[in-house]
């Protein structure tokens, strides 16, 4: 008995052994199978593009297929760029497919390219893995404008408002998106239009509507730009480019990623305009606008001011396609019997009935040291219209206000009752009588304060005088903190002055960047010459034009906005900054050894 169950034992033992041979050599053939289909299907790379000849300025697919599976950044991409298109959007795919048993496996990627000129265009081959691809003829075809709008789901349109322009005179560019009613957008980014030598600023938030075109109605999204050429002459401003993905027909594998959705570029037209510079003729400031219009507000408005009492007057000014940066900051001219501390300015702007309006609010706090009457200058602002070619001037009339004598520093009375006034707050607005006042003994008793009084009124009008010359002192502190730190907005945003930097003038000089070397002079000078030089035409203004720096500043601007460009060498500003300093500093010594001594 127990020989026959070993018998049996070692039976099943051995066909268990039989059975798991079997499978390895079948595991065994199956995978050099597969490693052998894998390998021949890697040295397969395919390239086609989805129609040929093609129109300009009309996106095309590039699709690179290689039969394996493989990580997207293995296929280098980068030699695309010598072909002369433009490269969008790519995306990539994987798949792995079974059929009768038998397994491929496939990466795909889908690149968008554009050509913006009707030509011949060559996609150089592309390599992976040792394996190259055949090279493809494009041709690219003109086409009609509408016609080939019609072709996208996607397209672009730029228009500007005014191609015709001043220097540093702003005009509004409309970019519109437009997607056909079959497009499902994925994702999508559009960059900003690019202009060498000139601000581009977008104005609000994107815009949704929509437009019928030839029958067809389109969803838009339109997006608005500011441009200020800061150079003259003819430029071209190159379009924004839009780069997304969209959603297809095709039925998605379920081996698929990116089945559903194919990449889409598109790039709108360039827009070519004309910056005329600053006329001959034009002195001062330059401000070129549509419109400008200066307006000032006083608080308190009244006829008549006490000595001492803080009155704030704000000017606002705003004009019309301007950018907010070049919007000069306004200031009054006060009698010597004035205090004046100025406020943080403000400036904002935004596209109101189709024109870019650009406003800054400047305030200042003006304090009367002297009663009298006198007379504040107009204040006025020299500006070109751009509508008539002509210089015109903004004014705010001349103001005749009365200042007073402090009626706290007369009326010993009014003083003493300050603090009464006080106490009446806290107890829920009543008013308390004065003793001189009160009807009865009951009115008077109903009122605390007025009780004190009455029995201590030498105590109450001392601490009356006592806390009129702490609030003075508090006073002159404040206005005196006020002055010597530099004002925050009333936006509680911590604003902190620029400051003149030698070493940036220097490098700015060094490396000819005009903009640094423009707004670091303007600082030097603000500090060392005049708080109100605002610019290099009013810093001209302010020093002697014989010197070498004058001749140098004059080269700089002539460069940036004469008719004709000329070359600039900031090394040779910088060389007539350094002479101007030193003698300037030279000058200042030697008339200090001249003074004579304090006795």
């Amino acid at each position: 008995m127990q020989n026959s169950i070993d018998m049996e034992y070692r039976t099943n033992v051995n066909n268990m052994n039989k059975f798991t041979n079997q499978w390895l050599i079948f595991c065994l053939i199956l995978s050099c199978f597969l490693f052998t289909g894998i390998s021949r299907a890697a040295t397969e790379l395919s390239a086609s593009v989805d129609r040929n000849p093609v129109m300009e300025n009309e996106s095309f697919v590039l699709q690179l297929v290689v039969n394996d599976s493989v990580d997207s950044d293995e296929l280098d991409l980068s030699p695309l760029q010598q072909s002369g298109l433009l490269i969008g959007r790519s995306n990539t795919s994987s798949q792995t497919q079974i059929i009768n048993g038998s397994i491929s496996k496939s990466t795909t990627w889908n690149v968008v390219m554009l050509a913006r000129n009707a030509g011949e265009y060559r996609i150089p081959a592309l390599e992976i893995n040792g394996v190259k691809s055949q090279p493809i003829t494009v041709q690219v075809v003109k086409s009609n404008a509408q016609a080939g709008e019609q072709s996208q789901p996607i397209f672009l349109k730029n228009s500007i408002e005014n191609d015709a322009l001043y220097l540093q005179q702003t005009t509004k560019l409309v970019t519109r998106l437009y997607f056909a009613p079959n497009v499902d957008l994925q994702s999508g980014t559009l960059t900003d239009p690019s202009l060498d030598s000139a601000f581009i600023k977008q104005q609000g938030k994107d815009t949704e509507t929509s437009e019928i075109i030839m029958g067809t109605r389109y969803r838009v999204i339109e997006r608005i730009y500011a441009v200020t050429p800061q150079s003259s002459g003819e430029f071209t401003i190159t379009s924004p480019t839009f780069n997304g993905e969209i959603s297809t027909d095709r039925r998605r594998s379920v081996f698929s990623n990116f089945g559903s959705r194919k990449p889409v570029s598109s790039i709108g037209n360039d827009i070519t305009i004309t910056v005329a510079p600053i006329p001959d003729d034009y002195s001062g400031s330059w401000l070129p606008s549509d419109l400008v219009q200066l307006h000032e507000e006083w608080q308190p408005n009244k006829d008549s001011y006490e000595v001492g009492e803080p009155i704030t007057r704000t000017f606002t000014l705003t004009a019309l396609n301007v950018n907010e940066e070049q919007l000069p900051e306004i200031k009054g001219q006060y009698p010597s019997d004035f205090n004046m501390y100025p406020d943080q300015s403000e400036s904002h702007s935004a596209v109101r009935q189709n024109a870019v309006v650009s406003q800054r609010v400047s305030s200042e706090a003006i304090v009367a040291n002297k009663a009298g009457t006198y007379t504040l200058p107009e204040v006025t602002l020299n500006w070109f219209n751009t509508q008539t070619n002509r210089k015109e001037t903004a004014t705010i009339p001349a103001k005749t206000i009365t200042i007073v004598a402090s009626s706290s520093k007369n009326d010993n009375t009014l003083v003493s009752n300050i603090p009464l006034q006080s106490q009446s707050l806290e107890n829920g607005g009543q008013q308390c009588p004065a003793p001189e006042v009160a009807q009865n003994e009951q009115e008077a008793l109903s009122c605390p304060e007025t009780v004190s009084l009455s029995i201590n009124s030498w105590l109450l009008t001392l601490s009356g005088w006592i806390a009129w010359l702490i609030t003075t002192l508090l006073l002159v502190l404040k206005l005196k903190a006020h002055r010597n730190r530099p004002q925050q907005s009333n936006t509680q945003v911590n604003v902190t002055e620029p400051q003149f930097d030698k070493s940036a003038l220097k490098k700015g000089c060094s490396e000819n960047n005009v903009s640094v070397v423009r707004s670091q002079l303007v600082l030097w000078a603000k500090e060392h010459i005049s708080d109100e030089v605002d610019n290099l035409q009013s810093l001209l203004g302010k020093i002697d034009k014989t010197t070498e720096l004058a001749t140098e500043i004059r080269r700089l601007n002539q460069s940036q906005y004469g008719r004709q460009k000329t070359d600039w060498n900031g090394d040779l500003l910088w060389k007539a900054y350094e002479n101007y300093a030193r003698d300037t500093k030279v000058s200042t010594n030697k008339l200090n050894d001249d003074l004579p001594p304090l006795n």
